[in-house]
């Protein structure tokens, strides 16, 4: 399920009989989390979830954890890292950009099958 930019991951506890779910897209915790009975009532409760922790923000002046700010920091290891530095200097390149320009492209060809 997605709201507001916000991506729920959602889970069922049978010993409960209950659909769960999280904001999976907020940092390092969830910003919200939900549960119903029943698909539309979790769906109702995921909105419900957002919107009152975008109202707490605004109401205590925080700025809140913003979906996809387009800021993802990664632990590539050493190793990688220096092929990652090498490969990037021969195409001219910093390694962030280099990066960068390797995942669009791995992504369009996943979004772009035989072409």
């Amino acid at each position: 399920m997605e709201y507001k930019g916000y991506i729920a991951s959602i889970s069922y506890d049978d010993m409960e009989d209950l659909l769960y779910g999280s904001v999976v897209n907020s940092g390092n915790y969830s910003i919200a989390t939900f549960a119903a009975s029943d698909v539309e009532g979790l769906k109702r409760e995921f909105k419900i979830s957002v919107d009152e922790y975008l109202a707490a923000c605004e109401e205590d002046g925080v700025e809140p954890v913003k979906p996809f700010s387009g800021e993802l920091n990664l632990s590539l290891g050493p190793k990688l890292h220096h092929t990652i530095t090498l490969l990037a200097m021969e195409d001219g390149l910093t390694p962030h950009d280099w990066i960068k320009q390797a995942l669009e492209e791995k992504v369009w060809k996943l979004a772009h099958p035989g072409k």
